[in-house]
């Protein structure tokens, strides 16, 4: 397998195959439910506000799209006012039988982090805010840590844009917050950081995901890492790729809502050590690639 492979028939979703009117889907969070690849898409709906959708397949590839929204703004009925203006970017992280999904909320409040619950995709229950704004690109490692459940996040202060890490007794009330990351000056990551997947635990490791923005000319470019995390001390970087794994080649992700953006928030990683990575170009589609644990292991120098 190449280091990265991108599905030839890339994209595998876009709003055509959404079965009511949306200005685009993309952004999906991913997971296995019953055999079942499962995406919480993002929709943006005609009236620019975004709420989510299933997408199901059985081979990862091939995907139906369901006829009616999953989780909408409305349905944050004690924190409706947080995420007035919509919710976004959905990641996806197991824990026994339950899945816990971290989301944006947007409001006139700034961008702030959501979390809720399911264990069917059917019905899901919102626990509310888990950070203060402004925050976004939050994910949950997998099970616990040293007796804590650990969390990564972005938040903006000021011109930082950083990855932070804290930790929690119950997925609700966080603390010792330690930054983890910031953007390499000069490079393809120079102006901001942010979390692109849920952490995935390997021998060597926590492999995530991140993705990082450049000014380029009078516009951004947003391009996709890797980065390797210490498996008990998971604030401590132990790699990080140089270069980035997947960027914006293709007319599907250069042209679109947001030009020149490679974006993702979910992976599965299979039992025969491969990972698909979905990820949305320009803001408007759904995409895979595949690689192999090993080979993101390598990429972390």
């Amino acid at each position: 397998m190449k280091e990265i492979k991108k599905y030839n028939t890339n994209p595998i979703i876009t709003k055509g195959d959404v079965p009511f009117i949306v200005n685009s889907i993309f952004n999906p969070g991913a997971v296995k439910f019953n055999n079942k690849y499962m995406l919480v898409c993002r929709v943006e709906m005609p009236n620019g506000r975004s709420s989510f959708v299933l997408a199901e397949s059985d081979d990862g590839y091939d995907f139906k799209v369901a006829d009616k929204l999953c989780l909408t703004p409305e349905d944050h009925k004690e924190c409706y006012k947080y995420v007035e203006w919509g919710i976004e970017d959905p990641r996806i992280t197991p824990v026994g039988d339950t899945f816990y999904l971290t989301y944006t909320g947007y409001s006139k409040y700034e961008p702030l982090v959501i979390l809720a619950e399911t264990k069917d995709f059917e019905k899901f229950k919102v626990h509310g805010i888990i950070s203060e704004p402004s925050n976004k690109d939050c994910a949950i490692f997998p099970g616990q840590i040293n007796g804590y459940y650990w969390k990564v996040d972005r938040p903006t202060a000021g011109n930082r844009n950083d990855i932070w890490i804290s930790k929690s007794p119950d997925m609700i009330h966080w603390g010792e917050y330690k930054c983890v990351m910031k953007p390499s000056e000069g490079t393809w990551e120079a102006q901001k950081i942010g979390n692109s997947s849920p952490p995935l635990k390997t021998k060597d490791g926590w492999l995530m995901l991140y993705h990082g923005v450049r000014g380029f000319g009078s516009s951004i470019i947003y391009k996709i890492g890797v980065v390797l995390l210490d498996i008990n001390k998971p604030w401590i970087v132990k790699g990080r790729s140089k270069a980035p794994i997947i960027f914006p080649e293709y007319d599907y992700e250069r042209v679109g809502d947001v030009g020149n953006v490679t974006f993702s928030n979910g992976w599965i990683a299979e039992q025969d050590g491969e990972v698909k990575i979905y990820y949305s170009g320009a803001d408007i589609n759904i995409c895979v690639a595949t690689t192999s644990i090993g080979n993101l292991l390598s990429m972390c120098e």
